[in-house]
């Protein structure tokens, strides 16, 4: 969103996403299908505002995924590996 509260369907953001816990990022991607960064990146441009990564539980225990980028309120989400 922009500082107005809106919705902005180009944004091409650059994320880096970060992981602690017991797991590991495995891919990012997000649909461009002129994105030519490896699936392997911890950073990931948008593509009509949409970024994904995917990850692998280790073991079980709370894992936290934090997403951060430039000029944008950081966030994060946390989810219980099993």
């Amino acid at each position: 969103m922009d500082k107005n509260g809106l919705i902005v369907p180009q944004a091409d953001n650059r994320i880096h996403f970060q992981i602690t816990g017991p797991g590991e990022i495995v891919a990012s991607d997000n649909g461009d299908p002129a994105d030519l960064e490896s699936i392997l990146s911890k950073d990931r441009k948008t593509f009509n505002e949409m970024a994904i990564v995917i990850i692998r539980a280790g073991k079980s225990g709370p894992i936290t995924i934090s997403a951060q980028s430039t000029g944008l309120q950081s966030t994060q989400i946390i989810i219980n590996g099993k």
